[in-house]
């Protein structure tokens, strides 16, 4: 027989990290928008948008250049990157996802598809923040010619920063999806932290 044991599962730091880069996310992107789509209007006048656009991507810039730190410095990278191997566990956590298989696959702290993601994830944020530097001429002028040189011109760059925005949106809608529909647990241990796994019965705790 199986039972549910409370354990830990995200510590301060990460639950500190995330809820400064949703709150930070949610300012950068309304404020893009703002300034993408001018009769969006969110903030007032334009000066406000572009101010808070800014803004919030230095922040996003240092929240995700600390965290990347701390991802490394504590060893978290051990159990959150993905495998050059882990293709094989795609299959059976894909199937339950799609509800093929009600049976959900075990795995530690992250399953091999939030690996992936998250990974990708960091990946396009990395191309979004040049993209979007690229934009701001008055920041270190000529470093980020290079972006220019591969993407093509201020209107072509501006196209590939937008599109990755409404991916960004598209990434966190399926994110939220998949918390609310599989588990609202979920939800509270990104806030005190405490998360259930199963467990054979007699060795559960908490």
């Amino acid at each position: 027989m199986m039972a549910e044991e409370r354990y830990y599962k995200h510590d301060g730091f990460e639950r500190i990290t995330h809820w400064a880069h949703t709150v930070n996310t949610v300012f950068m992107v309304l404020s893009g928008m703002q300034i993408h789509y001018p009769g969006f209007s969110v903030f007032g006048a334009m000066q406000n948008a572009r101010f808070l656009h800014l803004v919030s991507a230095y922040l996003f810039v240092a929240i995700g250049v600390y965290h990347t730190y701390i991802f490394f410095a504590l060893g978290k990278h051990r159990i959150a990157m993905p495998g050059l191997f882990d293709f094989s566990e795609v299959g059976p956590i894909l199937k339950y996802y799609l509800h093929i298989s009600r049976e959900k696959p075990p795995y530690e702290k992250y399953n091999v598809l939030q690996k992936y993601g998250y990974f990708l994830l960091f990946a396009v944020s990395v191309l979004q923040t040049l993209l979007g530097f690229a934009l701001y001429p008055y920041f270190l002028p000529g470093v980020f010619s290079f972006v220019f040189a591969v993407f093509g011109d201020a209107v072509q760059i501006r196209i590939w920063h937008t599109t990755i925005m409404w991916l960004f949106i598209a990434f966190t809608a399926l994110h939220v999806y998949l918390v609310v529909t599989e588990d609202r647990r979920m939800v509270r241990a990104m806030i005190d932290g405490y998360y259930y796994r199963k467990v054979t019965e007699g060795k559960a705790q908490g």
